[in-house]
């Protein structure tokens, strides 16, 4: 396979050998990037990737032919965090880094001491999801959730093999705790959850565990244990090969 990574990257519709760049896509395709038919891209749809050409421009889109599909990057294992929304643009920026990190879903939650209660922000939440895809060059697209309660989460945690929870002052570290194919990360807000929502956390089947010595700001905690869990995945992934 010829080097592909100077190929601008695309989202787009893929068909039977060939693919369609519309919307947002397309107008940076045409009026940021200004490229033409003839020129060579990158379109994946989150489950296939290829190198294509373009072959012809309308005003509205861009059809593309496939030269040749381009191996799938996927993070080793299926990660959720769910994580109290933290205030400000901060809630943006950590989106994005969750992302760059491999996880599979990102679940914006409200607990008591959350600060910020958001509107509807979600379709702004996943042009950065999206974005952040295209950088990083994993092949899939993490799904970000409408905002949970705490009580939501707790409900949605039957699905995972494991469930673990950043609790100020466990015993047990994030660094030495069990991990599953399908792990859940549970990260509170500043100030950390009420005493009553740490006994509902504990009792549905978490595991709590400390980030270390140093009290973290929510998007800080949510980076390091995501980052500490998927970092471990990825080892016992190459070392399995």
């Amino acid at each position: 396979m010829r080097w592909i990574g100077s190929f601008h990257r695309f989202f787009g519709e893929i068909y039977e050998g060939f693919g369609v760049i519309g919307g947002e896509e397309f107008l940076h395709l045409r009026k940021v990037l200004r490229l033409r038919v003839g020129d060579k891209v990158r379109i994946f749809n989150g489950e296939r990737e290829f190198l294509a050409e373009i072959v012809e421009m309308e005003n509205d889109k861009a059809k593309v032919k496939f030269l040749e599909e381009i191996p799938k990057l996927l993070p080793p294992m299926d990660l959720a965090v769910a994580v109290s929304i933290p205030k400000g643009s901060r809630f943006d920026d950590l989106i994005e880094k969750l992302v760059e990190i491999g996880v599979s879903r990102i679940i914006p939650t409200i607990c008591e001491r959350t600060v910020k209660r958001p509107g509807e922000r979600k379709d702004r939440w996943e042009r950065i999801v999206l974005s952040a895809v295209k950088q990083c060059e994993r092949s899939d697209i993490p799904e970000i959730t409408e905002p949970m309660s705490l009580n939501e989460v707790l409900k949605l945690s039957e699905n995972y093999d494991v469930k673990i929870a950043g609790i100020i002052g466990a015993q047990r570290n994030i660094s030495s705790c069990p991990y599953g194919k399908r792990t859940l990360i549970l990260i509170g807000p500043e100030g950390d959850f009420t005493e009553e929502e740490k006994k509902k956390i504990i009792s549905s089947g978490f595991l709590p565990v400390n980030l270390g010595g140093i009290i973290l700001r929510v998007e800080t905690a949510a980076m390091v244990s995501a980052s500490v869990i998927m970092q471990r995945a990825w080892d016992e992934s190459s070392n399995n090969r």
